[in-house]
């Protein structure tokens, strides 16, 4: 390789400092000692030609060995000095200089990281080296993520640092998503659906951990539309802790939200406790507004409730949801709600959007279509006012039972302290997602 060189004549070095700089498109370049070299692009198929040139070789020239030199030869990247690839410098004959045609070198067969580098001179010695130009060969994994620790809150954003991202990653949709660890190289398997595309170059994205708690990672795909160990550039293992809903429940509460079925009440809030009557109202709302397509108007009765105010429980009762608890005149808004209860309150909204002139105080005038389940073996359980409403209810498969049973509240001091029946948060949502979902 060697001899070759330096079979080159000192007329190449009157070409470069004569040879404007071809017209390319915009792609990586490098500037030192006045010389500026720049390539087509950043990526390159196998054997695909390197289209180059460069600008301010203005006749300087080292004498090696009674050689006039000046050259550009390609090499893998890192590579120690005079260990570059047979065949790849710029040899005036083999790269075809003229000032019509642009000059060129030929990517090699390997995918990999390259660099076209300039020297003063026929050796490439590190005394001689100028500048690189980097670029790649085929799928590689180029780029680079890192977050500032490694424990985050769940349900909330990451602030992830990028770098390294080419403009063919870009283009390709290489993307940021978290994932469980050790999770399968599928889409699908992505913990949160929120994955955040990555643009060339470097910068800042904010990608949305899911409400879980438990390890998991960041991880960089440089596309997204072949998720492979091969096209995995790397990932940031990461703990999540705080999260405020059940891992069972993170799917349907995506769905609640997508349908607009939480209430601000609930925004931010742990998703696990039990819900109160309030909390419910409000939920139920949401339903009705998600089953019939219309908001909820902010109401205009009197208010018939001495023990609260709240806006949506008042939208409730105005759509004939709830009548309130005792003699009507309370609410019991911080009461827990138990199943039956939601059954019924939500049994309401079915019949308000769908069974036209209902009222509450029509209520007998309108009967429930349904196939009737086997009673539960604790129907005795059940409420008289509360039945029709649960069995219509399990026969849509939106509140289902357990064992036979359908806990409809407590009954014994010891099933009161345990919290028997009593619906979750999140419970209450994934009853609202079956209800639009079965029901609308």
């Amino acid at each position: 390789m060697k001899k070759r060189i330096l079979s080159l004549l000192l007329a190449l070095v009157m070409m470069l400092s004569l040879l404007p700089m071809t017209a390319l498109a915009a792609g990586p370049s490098a500037t030192a000692q006045g010389v500026t070299v720049t390539i087509d692009k950043a990526n390159y198929k196998q054997g695909e030609k390197i289209y180059y040139g460069w600008s301010g070789v203005d006749g300087r020239y080292e004498e090696v060995s009674g050689v006039l030199w000046g050259t550009l030869v390609m090499c893998a990247a890192g590579s120690e000095h005079g260990d570059y690839i047979d065949n790849t410098y710029t040899d005036y004959e083999s790269a075809e200089i003229n000032y019509d045609s642009p000059l060129y070198f030929t990517a090699p067969t390997t995918d990999g990281n390259y660099e076209i580098r300039f020297y003063w001179s026929a050796y490439c010695y590190g005394e001689y080296y100028v500048l690189s130009v980097p670029f790649t060969v085929g799928n590689v994994k180029t780029g680079n993520i890192s977050v500032a620790q490694t424990e985050h809150t769940a349900n909330s954003d990451i602030m992830v640092n990028y770098s390294g991202i080419t403009e063919e990653m870009e283009n390709a949709s290489a993307f940021v998503g978290i994932f469980k660890s050790n999770a399968k190289h599928n889409v699908h398997e992505a913990a949160d659906d929120d994955y955040v595309h990555v643009k060339a170059g470097a910068g800042q994205i904010a990608v949305h951990a899911p409400n879980i708690n438990g390890q998991f990672e960041l991880r960089l795909y440089n596309t997204l539309y072949n998720l492979t160990e091969d096209n995995l550039v790397m990932s940031v293992p990461v703990t999540l802790t705080g999260a405020t809903a059940s891992e069972w429940a993170v799917a349907e509460l995506e769905k609640a939200e997508e349908l607009g079925l939480i209430p601000d009440s609930l925004i931010g809030q742990d998703l696990t406790k039990p819900i109160t009557r309030a909390e419910f109202a409000a939920v139920s709302v949401k339903t009705y507004e998600a089953i019939a397509g219309v908001k909820a108007k902010d109401p205009t009765v009197e208010n018939p409730f001495k023990d609260t105010t709240d806006k949506e429980v008042l939208k409730a009762y105005e759509i004939g949801i709830t009548t309130g608890t005792g003699d009507g005149t309370t609410f019991s808004p911080n009461d827990l709600l138990n199943r039956e209860q939601a059954a019924t309150m939500l049994t309401r909204v079915y019949k308000k959007t769908s069974m036209n002139g209902w009222t509450m105080a029509k209520d007998g005038e309108f009967v429930l279509e349904y196939t009737k389940p086997a009673p539960f073996s604790d129907d005795a359980n059940i409420s008289g006012w509360a039945k029709d409403s649960v069995y219509f209810m399990a026969a849509n498969k939106i509140i289902q039972g357990s064992e036979g049973k359908f806990m409809p509240k407590a009954t014994t001091d010891a099933e009161i302290a345990i919290g028997y029946a009593q619906a979750t948060r999140e419970q209450a949502l994934l009853i609202a997602v079956r209800m639009v979902e079965n029901l609308k």
